[in-house]
């Protein structure tokens, strides 16, 4: 594991000892936990637990953000009965030959053909 810490130009030798060492043992036990729940997941037997209410709000904001923007989109998807894709640039009506491109490069799956010669 590698990280960076910062120090304040402002804060105490004391203050920084203290953050940093902090920050050490937090990453540390995070290791652990991480460690050993993938260890679980992959056994078939993890289960998952709530965040502390009060000293896990940054992570509990964000995955609440992520949940409604993802639930968002899946409703969305469902009221047009098909997939939305975001990023995916929307052609012109008259361009034929790119979404014939597009339509193409979909249908192919590189992935799936393991033959000599065909990885590009």
């Amino acid at each position: 594991m590698y990280y960076e810490v910062y120090r304040n130009k402002n804060s105490s030798d004391g203050d920084f000892t203290v953050i940093s060492d902090i920050y050490k043992r937090v990453m540390s036990e995070d290791k652990y936990l991480c460690a050993n729940a993938n260890k679980n997941i992959q056994a078939g037997v993890f289960v998952n637990g709530e965040m502390h209410p009060k000293m896990e709000q940054g992570p509990l904001f964000f995955q609440k953000l992520v949940r409604d923007l993802v639930t968002d989109h899946h409703k969305q998807e469902k009221k047009a009965g098909k997939k939305i894709w975001p990023a995916q640039q929307k052609l012109p009506g008259d361009a034929k030959v790119s979404e014939q491109d597009m339509d193409f490069c979909l249908s192919i799956d590189c992935a799936s053909l393991k033959r000599e010669g065909l990885d590009w």
